[in-house]
């Protein structure tokens, strides 16, 4: 609750010198929650900000830009703009976005990587139709648990196209 209440807080900074006050009053709040030694740092600023917080359990980005974190096994299509990240000891997930129109592209992207990468990954489909617009939701999990992927509508996550594609990758949490 204290992490989503100061993720909040730092979004709304604005400007340098705010950015530093929330950034030092997140780290305080979240260290007295005890949340050990933290680190917070904010860049960027409106539809290009990016929140990282580096704890003694893992890390959390949340924003435009950055990269798909290190150890993640499962193979992520080209083209996307990583949305979020987190990585902590018990695992690893990120969330990326993708063009409106390539929804079957990564779908069938995931079809072929599940059925090559050993184990067995149970799939499903279901779509959901609201005022005339269908939602889409494709996911597949890992019979263990300790994988899972789900590539979904969207909305207008992508700037200049009218729908957007989200693939969520999530391993060992």
């Amino acid at each position: 609750m204290v992490l989503i209440a100061v993720l909040a807080l730092v979004a709304a900074a604005c400007g340098s010198a705010s950015d530093m006050a929330a950034e030092q009053l997140a780290e305080e709040l979240i260290e007295a929650s005890g949340g050990g030694d933290v680190s917070v740092d904010v860049s960027g600023d409106g539809d290009d900000m990016t929140i990282e917080m580096e704890t003694d359990e893992g890390s959390f980005s949340m924003g435009s830009g950055g990269d798909v974190p290190e150890g993640l096994e499962i193979s992520v299509p080209d083209g996307g703009d990583v949305m979020s990240t987190m990585t902590a000891e018990e695992g690893i997930m990120a969330t990326l976005s993708y063009e409106g129109s390539r929804y079957d592209e990564i779908t069938g992207f995931y079809d072929d990587w599940t059925a090559n990468a050993g184990g067995d990954w149970d799939r499903q489909s279901f779509n959901m139709e609201s005022g005339g617009e269908t939602a889409r939701t494709t996911m597949w999990v890992l019979d263990s648990g300790e994988q899972s992927i789900s590539v979904a509508d969207c909305g207008e996550m992508v700037e200049g196209e009218g729908n957007a594609v989200c693939v969520t990758l999530i391993q060992g949490m």
